[in-house]
């Protein structure tokens, strides 16, 4: 069974899993399919969710309704992705353990916590939380 823990970009430990459009993007330019560790890309925020919301949040306008449009959204992608590329979700479903990784600052507010404390765990994974100091190998809060 996976067990899922989340971080922001920086984690030192084993078994992360860049989950970044950004990181995802530049490794397929650099041509590794579907990003870091070949599936990173498939759990990433499209640039047309992604983008508008970052740009709210820049500016100061981000609100509860805006989040809870955002998951939905995101929601939305992850079981088209499910239908579409179930190959990588067969590959993260089969690993023992996964720390998802990005770059917000903020858990409560970002999508690898939407995926490993909301999605993941109505596919069978546990959710065993946020990683404090992500830089020393972290430990759960």
């Amino acid at each position: 069974m996976l067990q899922v823990q989340t971080a922001r970009m920086g984690f030192r430990g084993d078994d992360w899993l860049d989950i970044t459009l950004q990181g995802n993007m530049r490794r397929s330019e650099e041509l590794e399919p579907g990003g870091h560790r070949g599936i990173g890309l498939f759990f990433a925020p499209s640039p047309e969710i992604l983008y508008p919301y970052l740009s709210k949040r820049k500016h100061g306008k981000e609100t509860d309704q805006l989040w809870l449009a955002y998951v939905a959204d995101y929601t939305r992608e992850m079981r088209a992705s499910y239908r579409k590329t179930r190959a990588a979700w067969d590959v993260l479903l089969g690993w023992s353990r996964v720390v998802l990784l990005c770059m917000c600052t903020d858990a409560t507010r970002c999508h690898r916590t939407v995926l490993g404390q909301q999605i993941l765990p109505k596919l069978g994974a546990t959710y065993l939380g946020e990683i404090e100091n992500p830089k020393e190998g972290g430990k759960p809060r």
